[in-house]
């Protein structure tokens, strides 16, 4: 009842009266959470040392306050929306879903990842482990009011054509590249990231970097960490020359434990020691270690080794669903156990594909060149 009186009654009425206003030189970045998306982040710190917008963010908490409170940020975004050129969006939600904005407002979504090797939206219809009914999708159109969505090559715009149900033919996809990823081309950056590892853990100076960073299991509100890495028997084969850096999806609340012996000696936690963003983390590491995740895709930029620890993969496509046939076009080993990882790393100079990654990196994500973030500010001109 809270969600039908709000988002039905409440927020079209607000927005009503709020938009009789004239709109300002303003872009709001609305995030479901309580703190920017690394797209946002870097997106808005350009525009405002452009200095020709205000802007203004709002963070709905979700999942983190009562559905009271949630509701009621949600009110005070609507109030800021209804006078703003834009907003910026890095998920999706059922605010906007019950009104027509005004034409002079734009909504771009920016999407939080930079590829889709799981389904999203309404490819979830009615999936009992994750997706929600078709009843509730039409009910609740998360994705009416969206003008503009910026997509990292254009081979993966029919994923967004599937999760969103908009086509292709209305001219919202925008095969302009995701601005989080201008960072890959700065060489500053990587110094930047590089210092501030090295400041925090000392002892990783010498040692190639290994990034695992999965996506999580299950639902959403019952986000799980994978834990099937053997992080003993990885250091045993390789702590002489590398070090292990392990980012669980923010979603995960409970992660497994690091041997105590290897921690901050082999294995690094940096979930729990907020040293560095994922995108730095992916900015600086030499080989990354992931799944369904789409820093897969992000990392591929780069051109270095990915390896794809898919140890349930029949269990996950089976329960998740997938866009492509995931093992038709992972550019790098798929794995079911810690022993092929390790015998991939340990014969890198054989193994690795570097052709297969290139290739991969022009078909998929092959927009994003380092200036994302300048051609997704010039949507707020057109």
């Amino acid at each position: 009842m809270l969600k039908s009186r709000t988002i039905k009654d409440q927020i079209p009425a607000i927005y009503a009266e709020e938009s009789r206003k004239p709109v300002e030189d303003k872009v709001i970045f609305m995030e479901n959470g309580g703190s920017p998306s690394p797209t946002g982040y870097h997106l808005s710190k350009e525009i405002k040392k452009q200095g020709k917008y205000k802007v203004v963010y709002k963070g709905l908490h979700v999942r983190a306050v009562s559905d009271a409170e949630y509701y009621y940020n949600a009110l005070g975004y609507v109030r800021e929306l209804a006078t703003a050129k834009a907003v910026f969006l890095s998920t999706a939600n059922d605010i906007l879903s019950q009104f027509d904005l005004r034409p002079e407002t734009k909504v771009i979504q920016l999407w939080h990842g930079v590829g889709m090797f799981k389904k999203v939206g309404y490819s979830t219809v009615d999936n009992q482990n994750f997706g929600k009914s078709a009843k509730d999708r039409e009910e609740y159109n998360q994705y009416r009011n969206y003008t503009h969505v910026t997509v990292a090559g254009e081979e993966q715009i029919w994923t967004f054509e599937d999760a969103f149900r908009i086509p292709k033919e209305t001219g919202i996809y925008r095969p302009i590249g995701i601005a989080r990823t201008d960072v890959f081309f700065w060489p500053e950056y990587y110094t930047e990231q590089m210092n501030k590892l090295y400041e925090a853990y000392p002892q990783i100076k010498g040692k190639k970097l290994i990034l695992y960073a999965p996506t999580f299991r299950g639902a959403v509100a019952k986000a799980k960490a994978p834990d099937q890495l053997d992080i003993r028997a990885m250091a045993e084969a390789l702590s002489e020359e590398y070090v292990l850096l392990i980012k669980h999806h923010g979603l995960c609340k409970e992660r497994p434990p690091i041997p105590e012996d290897l921690k901050n000696v082999f294995a690094f936690d940096m979930n729990s020691v907020k040293v560095l963003s994922i995108e730095g983390l992916l900015a600086i590491t030499d080989i990354l270690i992931t799944d369904y995740s789409s820093v897969g895709f992000e990392f591929a930029i780069r051109e270095k080794p990915i390896v794809f620890f898919a140890y349930d993969i029949e269990d996950y496509i089976d329960k998740r669903g997938m866009y492509y046939d995931y093992e038709d076009i992972t550019p790098g080993p798929v794995c079911r156990t810690t022993g092929e990882i390790n015998d991939f790393i340990l014969n890198l100079d054989e193994r690795f594909d570097l052709q297969a990654v290139k290739d991969f990196r022009q078909k998929y994500v092959g927009a994003c060149d380092g200036h994302s973030i300048e051609r997704t500010i010039a949507l707020l001109e057109e």
